[in-house]
């Protein structure tokens, strides 16, 4: 990917979820992450699908956090300190 392209992108990122109304969506995509919501892991009869789904999930969240330049796993932690 080209710097430039890239550079503009995460400026585009900041301006979406930096905004009062991309913070809203942040904090709904948050609650709704399953790693931010529970514990996760494979246990006896966890269905795979709904396991894959969920990582990809997780994987969105955590790109938005590197975006704009913040720790996904901190943002984990301090929500699950929070709940």
């Amino acid at each position: 990917m080209k710097l430039r392209f890239k550079k503009n992108l995460i400026i585009a990122y900041k301006n979406v979820f930096e905004s009062p109304e991309g913070k809203l969506v942040l904090e709904d995509l948050k609650k709704k992450c399953p790693t931010l919501t529970r514990p996760v892991g494979v246990t006896k009869g966890v269905d795979i699908h709904t396991l894959l789904i969920n990582t990809g999930q997780d994987n969105v969240l955590k790109h938005i956090y590197r975006m704009l330049g913040r720790d996904p796993n901190e943002e984990i932690a301090e929500h699950a300190i929070g709940e």
